[in-house]
C-alpha cells in the first residue's frame, strides 16, 4: 500500500493471473469437500437433463400411442428425478458455504498474522480504515472467489458440456445456432473486460478512502463536537461518499452489459431454434426433438448466465485479493538478523553516532552519541519535536537506525532477538491503549507469568488497590473504547502500572505521567523506586521538576544532546537546560 490519506487514492495494482493461482493455495485443504461438491452437483444436473430426454420420448412416442401406463411409470420417474436434484443441491450448497467460511477464517487470519509483525512506520503513514476494508469486506469477497466462483465456473463450464453433448446427440445443425451464440457473447465479454475492472479499481479506491475517513471521524467524535465540526465534517463524508456513488454508477453502465447480452442472446437463439426446426428441418426432425431442443437451450443458457456473472464477479474480486496480497507482501523490516541471540539484559545502554529520519533526508536525530550505565536513572528533557520519543523508540527497536549503532550491554540491538529484547525492554508511550477487557486482563497484558494475586500486590504497593476495588466489579470491571469510563489521568495510572507489572530490565517513561496531577505524580514516584532500583530507567517528561533528582539528564536539542549532567550540574551551566527549567517556574509561580 503507498503512503496516502483518506483523500488520496491509492495506486492501482496490475492484474496478475499468478495472483489467482496464488489464491487457489487456500482451498488445498478443502480439496475433497470441494470434490464431493463437484461431484453432487454433476449429479443433480444430469439428473435435471434426464427430464427432458424422458419429456422428448412422452412427446414422441407415448403420447401418440396413448401408452399411459408407460406415462404413469415417467412421470413417477421425473418426480424422483426432480426430488433427487433437490436435495442434492441443497447439500452441497450447505457444504459450499462452509468451505467458503473456513477460507475466509484462512485469508483473515494470514492477514492479521502478518500485519502484527508490520513496523511503526507502515502504521504512520497509513489510514486505519485502508487497511481494515482489507481485513473484512475484501477477506470475505475474496473468499467466494476462490470457493463459490471457483467451483461455480467449474460446474457451469460442466452443465453446459453435458448439456451440449445432449443437444448434439438430440440435433446437430441446431445445436451450431448455439455455439454462434457463445462466440457473440464471448466478444463482447472481451471487448468490455478491461473497462470493467477500470471502474472496479476506482470504486475500491473511493470506498477505501470513505473507510479510512469514517474511522478517523469514529475515533476523533469527540473533537469533532467540541469543535462543532459537524457540518463540515458532513460535508467531507458527503464528498467521499459521492465520489464512491458516481465510481459504482459509472461501473454499473458497462456491468450490465453481460447481463443484458445474455437475456437477449438467450431469447434469440431459442426463438432461432424453434423457427429453423419448424420451418426446415420439420418433418426430417421430429416434433419432440424440436420441443427438447427448445428446452436445452433455454437450461444451456443458464450456466452460460451465471458464468458471465461470475465472470464480472471475478474482476471485481481480482482487485480486491490484489490489494490482501499487497499487504502480506508488504515487508517486515524490522525482523531478527541471522546471528540474533536471545540474552539477558544487564541495562546498558549506548548510542554510538546514531542518525535517524522517518521521512528520507529529513533527519530527526543527527549523529547523536550518549551512555546510560545499568540501573541508573536518566531523564531526556527538550523543546516539542527535539526527538526524544524518537529514541526510545530506537530503543525498543520499533525503527531500524539510517546509520550508526544502538548498542545494549556492549551488544547491537539488531543481533538481539526481538522477542527477546522487548520482553526486557517496556516503554510507556504517550498515546497508550487500554484494550476492552477486564482491568485485571489489561494489566497483565505484556505477561502472561504473574498471577492475579501479585498483581493485586503490586497495586497495593502503589495504594491504587482499593481504588480499583472501588470500581463496579472491581479488577474483573470491563473496559471499552480505550477506558472511556476512566478519567486521563486514572487511565495513564493504568498504563503505569501495566509497564511496571512486566518486570522489564529496562523501562522507559514517555510522558508517563503527564496527565496525573503533582501529587499523584510525586506519590507513584516514592512509592514505584523499590520497585525500579534494580533497573535501568528512561524519563521523557516535560514537567521538569518531576525529574530534578535523575541521575543523569540530556537535554536534545537541534537534533542533538547539547548538555548532560544532574540537575544541579545543568542550572550551574546557565545553559539550555536552565533557561527551560526556569521557565516552568516562571510560569508556575
Amino acid at each position: 500500500m503507498g503512503v496516502n490519506r483518506y483523500d488520496q487514492d491509492e495506486k492501482n495494482t496490475v492484474f496478475k493471473l499468478s495472483n489467482y493461482k496464488r489464491g487457489l493455495a487456500y482451498i488445498k485443504q478443502y480439496k475433497r469437500e470441494l470434490l464431493i461438491i463437484f461431484i453432487l452437483n454433476c449429479i443433480s444436473v444430469i439428473a435435471t437433463l434426464f427430464i427432458t430426454k424422458m419429456l422428448q420420448y412422452v412427446i414422441d412416442e407415448v403420447i401418440p400411442n396413448n401408452n399411459y401406463q408407460r406415462l404413469f411409470i415417467i412421470v413417477v420417474g421425473a418426480f424422483l428425478l426432480v426430488l433427487i436434484s433437490i436435495i442434492l443441491t441443497k447439500v452441497y450448497s450447505i457444504k459450499l458455504a462452509q468451505a467458503n467460511q473456513n477460507i475466509v477464517e484462512d485469508i483473515k487470519n494470514d492477514l492479521f498474522s502478518h500485519i502484527q509483525y508490520l513496523s511503526f512506520k507502515y502504521y504512520d503513514t497509513r489510514p486505519n480504515g485502508k487497511i481494515l476494508v482489507r481485513l473484512t469486506e475484501y477477506a470475505e469477497d475474496v473468499s467466494t472467489l476462490i470457493t463459490d466462483k471457483l467451483v461455480t465456473t467449474f460446474l457451469n463450464l460442466f452443465n453446459m458440456l453435458i448439456i451440449l453433448v445432449f443437444m448434439f446427440l438430440t440435433n446437430v445443425k441446431l445445436t451450431l445456432i448455439a455455439i454462434v451464440g457463445i462466440i457473440v457473447l464471448s466478444l463482447i465479454f472481451a471487448v468490455t473486460a478491461k473497462i470493467k475492472r477500470k471502474y472496479k479499481l476506482l470504486i475500491n479506491n473511493k470506498n477505501s478512502n470513505l473507510n479510512a475517513y469514517l474511522v478517523e471521524s469514529l475515533r476523533g467524535m469527540q473533537t469533532t463536537q467540541s469543535f462543532n465540526r459537524q457540518e463540515n465534517n458532513q460535508k467531507i463524508f458527503n464528498n467521499l461518499s459521492k465520489s464512491w456513488r458516481d465510481a459504482s454508477c459509472s461501473f454499473i453502465k458497462f456491468g450490465n452489459i453481460g447481463w443484458c447480452s445474455v437475456q437477449i442472446m438467450s431469447h434469440l437463439v431459442s426463438a432461432t431454434i424453434y423457427f429453423v426446426g419448424a420451418m426446415f428441418l420439420y418433418p426430417s426432425v421430429s416434433v419432440g426433438a424440436i420441443v427438447a431442443m427448445g428446452n436445452y437451450s433455454s437450461n444451456f443458457w443458464q450456466p452460460i448466465e451465471d458464468l458471465f456473472k461470475t465472470l464480472d464477479e471475478f474482476i471485481n474480486s481480482m482487485t480486491y485479493l490484489e490489494r490482501i496480497f499487497e499487504t502480506i507482501d508488504e515487508p517486515i523490516e524490522i525482523i531478527d538478523t541471522e546471528n540474533a541471540i536471545d540474552t539477558s539484559i544487564e541495562g546498558l545502554v549506548e548510542f554510538k553516532n546514531v542518525t535517524f529520519s522517518y521521512i528520507q533526508n529529513r533527519e530527526v536525530l543527527d549523529n547523536i552519541s550518549f551512555r546510560i550505565e545499568p540501573q541508573e536513572k536518566v531523564a531526556i528533557v527538550g523543546e516539542t519535536g527535539s526527538g526524544k520519543t524518537t529514541i526510545t523508540n530506537l530503543i525498543g527497536r520499533f525503527y531500524d537506525v539510517d546509520s550508526g549503532n544502538i548498542l545494549i550491554d556492549g551488544k547491537n540491538i539488531k543481533n538481539i532477538k526481538l522477542n527477546s529484547l522487548r520482553k526486557q525492554v517496556a516503554v510507556m508511550q504517550q498515546e497508550n491503549y487500554l484494550f476492552s477487557t477486564s482491568i485485571m486482563k489489561n494489566l497483565k497484558y505484556g505477561t502472561d507469568k504473574i498471577t492475579d494475586e501479585e498483581v493485586i500486590e503490586i497495586c497495593k504497593k502503589l495504594n491504587v488497590h482499593d481504588w480499583i476495588m472501588n470500581l463496579e466489579n472491581g479488577y474483573n470491571t470491563k473496559l471499552s473504547g480505550n477506558g472511556k469510563s476512566l478519567s486521563d489521568g486514572e487511565k495513564q495510572i493504568l498504563c503505569y502500572i501495566r509497564t511496571i507489572i512486566n518486570n522489564p530490565k529496562i523501562l522507559i517513561f514517555d510522558e508517563a505521567t503527564s496527565k496525573i496531577d503533582v501529587r499523584t505524580e510525586k506519590m507513584l514516584q516514592n512509592l514505584t523506586k523499590e520497585l525500579i532500583k534494580n533497573k535501568t530507567v528512561i524519563t521523557i517528561a516535560h514537567r521538569l521538576d518531576s525529574i530534578i533528582n535523575s541521575d543523569k539528564i540530556f537535554f536534545i536539542k537541534e537534533k542533538r544532546i547539547s548538555e548532560i549532567g544532574t540537575h544541579k550540574e545543568l542550572m550551574n551551566l546557565r545553559g539550555d537546560y536552565y533557561e527551560l527549567y526556569n521557565s516552568q517556574e516562571k510560569v508556575l509561580y
